[in-house]
């Protein structure tokens, strides 16, 4: 199975602000070395992944694909203002919540705290990234007045809200790197 497409894809989140310090070798290929990372784990270690997540891997990809389908046709309506709300609402949830949550935290214990995946794992987890997280899951964040980007509203325990605004092309990046990193985790879960 080759990831040229997605290698290629991926190799654009090196220009995220504060991106992992990955060497440029591993950014042309990271789909391809976290999919080996994946493979490289014992059986034992990937059954209790598969015990540890809340959906069976199978599952996950089956979503992918719908998710994907959907981002197609979404693609297909750029004019109409409705779809695209709908799309990234979507995109939103998918790469920040669902992905990080249910697969990405539980994922990375399986891997050596150095390893590719968990040093992309931690990235997504922190910063702003981590902000756009919170602000996703408790409904906190609007987009930025000309749709150039969200704002998006963090704090906690009836702290004063911090105000974080995320441009477009870091949004993304974000999201290109959480799905791609995810999708070549899930191809491996699912190959052993």
């Amino acid at each position: 199975m080759g990831f040229e497409i997605l290698d290629r894809q991926l190799q654009s989140c090196a220009q995220a602000d504060g991106a992992p310090a990955l060497t440029p070798e591993i950014w042309c290929q990271l789909a391809t070395t976290v999919h080996s990372e994946f493979l490289g784990l014992s059986e034992v270690s990937v059954n209790q992944l598969r015990l540890e997540v809340p959906v069976p891997p199978e599952r996950y990809v089956e979503e992918l694909q719908a998710f994907q389908a959907w981002m197609d046709v979404a693609h297909s309506n750029r004019s109409n203002p409705v779809v695209v709300r709908a799309q990234v609402m979507t995109e939103l949830y998918v790469s920040f919540v669902w992905l990080r949550d249910s697969l990405m935290e539980p994922a990375k214990s399986r891997l050596a705290p150095d390893s590719v995946f968990a040093q992309v794992q931690h990235f997504l987890a922190s910063g702003k990234r981590k902000t756009l997280r919170n602000a996703i899951a408790h409904g906190r964040w609007c987009y930025q007045a000309g749709f150039g980007g969200l704002e998006c509203w963090d704090g906690r325990n009836g702290s004063s809200l911090t105000r974080t605004v995320i441009s477009a092309d870091e949004l993304d990046l974000w999201q290109t790197l959480s799905r791609g990193v995810a999708i070549a985790a899930l191809l491996a879960i699912t190959q052993n």
